[in-house]
């Protein structure tokens, strides 16, 4: 007798239907498999190194038939690069995305490209910028750009041209303005009205931008907190304060970094809760960012000698990735290597001795603090071209540009990091042998660190046997791993799709149940409460009690931070 768990055992009929009939398209996209993580050191001259990749994997349940072929089809993994929060603190900025992995697909979505977990942060940290001390060096490096020829020609002009204000030809301006006229409204509070009553969602605290002060700081509160929405609309006033509001678009304005860290905070945000089509068109007077009023050059009455961008790295890097976000990744893979070929050129300037832009020479401690920077940002361009090669299903690219990083890697851990990561990308592409390879690489590598496996083993173990199909063996791996991360919600994630094909569907749901209780404030994200609202629908037809008392536990615990609370819920 085969006792392959099958899910046809929770349907009446004896053929099992394709999986995103009855799971909603729930899984996870192929090239969503690994974000853009930062590798190298941060941004802001310090000596800490992020993690490679985190260890935060989780299976999904969806978008394949169940077969007794030996492949990874059944459960794709994700490679998150969020990082556990601490319950008994307030939400920062990182608490807006899932610490389980990125976000399910839902519907007919064909995101590509995963929102970046720092993106948001990476936004406030830049609205926080004027009170930084000043450091021209930094400076130069943080805004360092190569400006293309026409745009060199534009900028020559503009810096020769008599003191006062430089009018060149509207084609070599870049004039955005804003798309959304009406104000986004606070959709947890819909809901609740309309599911829970007026009563029960009237005992929710509400934020709107009109509660907090109409600046940055204002602004900060509210990402901070989580009322994305009230924070879309406050940066819709701040830039119409900035010349830059609805109707102005294709009109002339003056560009500042202010300007630009609003506009990376709005676009970081409408990606964070999936306002894509706003989002796209509001990009699209951006172009590639490369346009000479996009320089410090531009404006030489206000900035004196200062070069290179005005632009903030991240809202290049998100610009370039947006085609990706709305399935076309080969789109967003042109753009990124537009990107990388300028940073290379930036890279082997440095290499010669001279400034990012080659027009200079540099000491050699700048010159090594540069190219530490620059090396980073050049690895996150990397991470996103894997991603697009994933959406692709060009698995051999991913795997040469993750091989190339695991050789210039300058630590055990990240070599260690990029091994599990080779590991699940083999395992996506249905390579067995080759999974199994990086997985014994990434254990040897480990010896060097710890005696003994740690979670993110034991997650490589457990996916491992999910590919053969031992969901038993693959579930204790995950158990192994709660041992040691209790409230990791992930492990808990991944634990329940075990139960689940093991036939073992209401201990699927407890998992998932305590996951929540333990821990509302991580366990409350997109991809748990889909998989448990899935579970309750596997298990009855009348689960609509359950679903309104997980609607409720939002309505205590989390702001305004879930793009889509029917959709989770699945509330009809």
């Amino acid at each position: 007798m085969d006792n392959k768990p099958s899910l046809s055992q929770y349907f009446s009929s004896t053929e099992v239907p394709p999986a995103s009939q009855f799971f909603d398209e729930i899984g996870t996209s192929p090239s969503e498999m690994i974000q853009s993580v930062y590798l190298g050191e941060n941004e802001a001259n310090t000596t800490k190194t992020t993690n490679v990749f985190s260890q935060n994997v989780t299976t999904s349940f969806a978008q394949t038939k169940v077969t007794q072929e030996l492949t990874f089809g059944n459960v794709l993994p994700t490679v998150s690069g969020s990082t556990p929060i601490p319950a008994t603190s307030l939400p920062d900025p990182s608490t807006f995305f899932d610490t389980i992995g990125p976000e399910p697909q839902l519907g007919s979505s064909k995101s590509a490209i995963a929102v970046p977990p720092a993106l948001i942060t990476e936004a406030i940290d830049g609205l926080s910028i004027k009170n930084q001390p000043v450091d021209k060096e930094a400076d130069r490096r943080r805004d360092a750009w190569i400006p293309s020829e026409e745009a060199k020609k534009t900028l020559l002009k503009a810096q020769s041209s008599p003191v006062g204000p430089f009018f060149p030809e509207r084609e070599v301006l870049t004039m955005p303005g804003l798309v959304l006229e009406e104000e986004l409204t606070d959709a947890l509070q819909e809901v609740a009205v309309k599911y829970l009553g007026v009563s029960s969602a009237g005992s929710r605290g509400v934020v709107r931008a009109e509660h907090v002060s109409r600046d940055e700081a204002g602004l900060r509160e509210l990402l901070r907190t989580g009322y994305l929405r009230a924070a879309v609309n406050l940066t819709a006033t701040l830039l119409a304060a900035a010349g830059q509001g609805v109707g102005r678009m294709h009109r002339p304005t003056k560009h500042t970094p202010r300007s630009l860290q609003l506009w990376l905070t709005r676009f970081a945000v409408m990606l964070r809760i999936k306002l894509h089509e706003p989002l796209l068109k509001e990009a699209e007077p951006f172009g590639d960012l490369s346009k000479p009023d996009m320089f410090y050059q531009f404006y030489p009455e206000s900035y004196e000698n200062r070069t290179g961008s005005l632009v903030p790295f991240s809202l290049r890097l998100l610009i370039a990735e947006l085609p990706g976000h709305v399935g076309k990744p080969e789109e967003a893979a042109d753009r990124l290597y537009v990107m990388l070929d300028i940073i290379e050129q930036m890279l082997s300037n440095l290499q010669q001795g001279k400034t990012e832009d080659g027009s200079g020479t540099i000491t050699e401690p700048d010159k090594l603090e540069s190219i530490r920077l620059w090396t980073g940002r050049q690895t996150r361009v990397l991470h996103s071209i894997v991603n697009c090669a994933i959406a692709l299903k060009d698995y051999r690219l991913a795997s040469k540009i993750l091989v190339s990083l695991q050789k210039e890697a300058s630590s055990p851990a990240q070599k260690r990091a990029l091994s599990s990561a080779l590991c699940r990308l083999w395992l996506l592409a249905g390579h067995l042998k080759a999974a199994m390879l990086h997985l014994e690489d990434a254990r040897e590598t480990r010896h060097h660190l710890c005696p003994t496996p740690d979670v993110r083993e034991y997650v490589d173990l457990g996916l491992i046997d999910i590919a053969y199909g031992k969901y038993q063996d693959a579930y204790n791996n995950f158990a192994r791993a709660a041992e040691q991360e209790p409230t990791n919600i992930m492990v808990a994630n991944n634990l329940s799709v075990c139960l689940l094909y093991m036939g073992r569907l209401k201990e699927a749901i407890a998992v998932l149940q305590k996951a929540i209780n333990s821990d509302p404030e991580r366990g409350l994200n997109e991809s748990l409460l889909i998989n448990l609202c899935t579970l309750y629908e596997l298990e009855s037809s009348k689960t609509n009690e359950k679903k309104l008392n997980l609607l409720r536990m939002l309505c205590k615990h989390k702001s305004d931070t879930i793009p889509n609370v029917l959709e989770c819920l699945k509330l009809a």
